[in-house]
């Protein structure tokens, strides 16, 4: 098995190189180059390459954007702060185990999802996560992780922002909607995570207009990715909507990543449009 691997080495979790280089050769995976996720892999893309990623949620959702509609494979494996995707398809979240397990893996096709015809792999949602997350950004150089998150909870409840949403013929005002590529279900534990990436469908979850109180509840859970698992939630699913906003560039997050984009958000799901080994 021979395979290009993208890492992050300005990654707090990253590895270094030649340790790196040591896991992969010691289980048997012949790397023929090891570049940057910042290098152009383009070439890489042409010649269908098999490229495995060694990183969070962002960082797999990015060399995704990518590699999707076309023949090169992609291996996603687990080296971020957040690594949601390499859970939900099974992977072993030690990295060394996850390698060692990749001479039993077959390529197989999976959904992602688009708005704007931008890729998210997990889930994208506007309101009070991207809210809550750039607020919590604004903090956590100075203060910490957990502290700017209840920074961000009290910022966001504060301003509780709402949304002049259209959703095909239905307009509302919602404080948060949560589009995931697939269907998330909640577990006993309270986590939540897909079955399946392969069904060809998108799971939306639009929040009731509520008390303060229980925005504040949305605001925090949103911030550890629990938000569309409370109860004060519509549940469809679909493959496809558009969603027209009254801020004309309304804050996106897309796997964990806030950006800026114009409305209307045009969501579809892309069924089996990327190739993984997995």
């Amino acid at each position: 098995m021979t395979m290009i691997v993208v890492y992050n080495p300005s990654s707090g979790s990253s590895r270094p190189l030649a340790e790196l280089k040591e896991l992969f050769s010691s289980n048997g995976v012949s790397v023929e180059r090891f570049v940057t996720v910042d290098d152009d892999l383009s070439d890489f893309i042409k010649q269908n390459k098999t490229i495995a990623v060694i990183g969070g949620d962002g960082t797999i959702s990015s060399i995704a954007e990518k590699v999707r509609d076309t023949k090169a494979v992609l291996v996603p494996l687990p080296g971020g702060t957040l690594n949601h995707f390499t859970k939900d398809l099974g992977v072993p979240q030690d990295l060394e185990a996850a390698i060692k397990a990749l001479s039993k893996k077959k390529v197989r096709s999976i959904d992602v999802g688009t708005v704007n015809e931008k890729v998210f792999i997990n889930n994208s949602s506007i309101g009070l996560y991207p809210s809550s997350l750039r607020e919590r950004r604004r903090f956590e150089k100075a203060i910490g992780k957990w502290p700017a998150l209840f920074v961000a909870g009290i910022r966001t409840f504060v301003r509780l922002p709402g949304y002049a949403i259209t959703i095909g013929e239905e307009s509302f005002r919602t404080p948060f909607v949560f589009i995931g590529n697939n269907e998330y279900k909640l577990d006993e534990l309270g986590a939540a995570s897909r079955k399946r990436v392969d069904e060809g469908v998108l799971s939306v979850f639009i929040a009731k207009r509520a008390s303060r109180l229980s925005m504040l509840k949305i605001a925090f859970m949103a911030l550890v990715g629990r938000a569309h698992l409370l109860n004060d939630f519509e549940l469809r699913k679909t493959t496809n909507l558009t969603i027209k906003t009254s801020n004309a560039r309304p804050s996106v997050s897309r796997d964990g990543e806030v950006h800026h984009m114009d409305s209307p958000l045009r969501y579809e799901c892309k069924p089996a449009s990327l190739r993984i080994l997995g």
